[in-house]
Parts: C-alpha cells; structure tokens; sequence
C-alpha cells in the first residue's frame, strides 16, 4: 500500500455518485474555504453537487459572479437564496430560514448535506447551522460540518470525525477561493493558510492534504 494513501480514503467520494450532495453556506466563499476541496472530489467522482448561499451581505453583482465561478471551478451548480440584493442572514426570521433551506431539501433530496458546524464564531454560520438541523425530519440523510471558515486565522476549537483526502484537488479547492478577488486580494488577505491547514489536516491520516468534517448523521448499510 502506498504509504500517503489511508485505506479506504476513496470510500466516502464515492458513496454520492450519481446523487446529490447540497452543501449550505452563508455567504459566498464559506463553501470554497470550508470544503472547496471535498466538494470537488465528489463531484469528479459523479456527485451532482448544489452550493447553496443564503445571503450576500455586500457589494451583490461582484460577489454573486465570484460565487458563480467559484462554484465552476468546483464544478457545482449554484444557488443564491437571498437573490436581487444584498441582504443579511439575520434579516430572516428563523422560520423562514428553516422553510427555505426545507425547500431546497424537498426539491434536491440530497444523500449528504454539509454546512457550517455549531463551534463556529460567526453568528450568520451559526444561524445556518441550526437552521439545517431540523431539516433531517425531512429526508434521510449523510449530514456533516465544516471547519469554521474564516479570513483571518481564528483559535476555535473543532473536531473531526470523518476526513477526506484532497490531495487531488487542493489545487482546485485553491483556485475556487481566489476567485473571490473582493474578499482576498482586494483586502490584501493570503489564502495561503486554506492550503496549510489542509496539509496538516492530511497529516493526521496519512495523506498530503485533506479536509475534515464533523458528523452528525450518516447511515451505514
């Protein structure tokens, strides 16, 4: 066995194919920083993946294009909840947040949702978070949480449960946040720590870079 592949590393990508995986952001670039990597994985490996933003906070028609070629890169297709404006996440009451993110369920039926994890610090994440939980009265599920995304390195703490192996496409995790020029190199902010967190992730299991996910459902059969 190749001492940089962990066994079974390729199990997870490949569970989705030919099905949906939604993955739940609130703000253009959350999903690219958080699991740009493993969303790109699953979809060279046949998954029909669905980047859903819920709102863009500012400066719309620049960030929705960023979006729209981030997930390109990715090679997912996009959806932006909050359209026409910007608007914020807790412009929403939360039942209209939990009947909006019900809707992408009832119309996508996905095998995994993926979103922001409850340990994150930023109040819109946390709100998206919780709006998913109740979703899984919906649809049975594979259900995960990211890593809090974040501009600037912030001490939190996160545990994962489950990893996936980005080594193949941390090249592309990489080129989907710098598409988002108004939030990188428009503020003079590196995007190189997304790539060393990645590698120390990888070194946890025995891989040159992967992404970790903390697991609140998943159904084995």
């Amino acid at each position: 066995m190749n001492a940089m592949t962990a066994p079974g590393a390729s199990a997870l990508s490949s569970r989705y194919a030919g099905k949906t995986v939604l993955a739940i952001g609130a703000h253009p670039d959350d999903l690219e920083i958080g699991v740009g990597g493993s969303l790109a994985r699953f979809a060279r490996a046949g998954a029909h993946i669905v980047m859903a933003v819920v709102s863009v906070p500012s400066d719309y028609d620049t960030r929705f294009a960023e979006a729209r070629e981030g997930a390109r890169i990715i090679g997912a297709e996009l959806r932006v909840l909050m359209e026409g404006g910007c608007r914020r996440v807790e412009d929403l009451k939360s039942y209209e947040l939990v009947a909006m993110l019900d809707r992408l369920i009832h119309e996508f039926s996905p095998a995994a949702v993926i979103t922001h994890g409850n340990a994150d610090f930023h109040r819109d994440h946390l709100l998206v978070h919780n709006a998913c939980v109740p979703t899984q009265r919906l649809r049975y599920f594979d259900f995960f949480c990211f890593h809090p995304s974040m501009c600037r390195p912030v001490p939190t703490s996160f545990s994962p449960r489950a990893y996936v192996d980005v080594s193949d496409t941390i090249d592309t995790k990489m080129q989907s946040i710098m598409a988002h020029a108004s939030q990188f190199g428009g503020r003079r902010l590196s995007t190189d720590m997304y790539r060393e967190f990645a590698h120390l992730q990888g070194r946890l299991v025995g891989v040159e870079y992967a992404e970790g996910l903390d697991v609140l459902r998943m159904i084995l059969a």
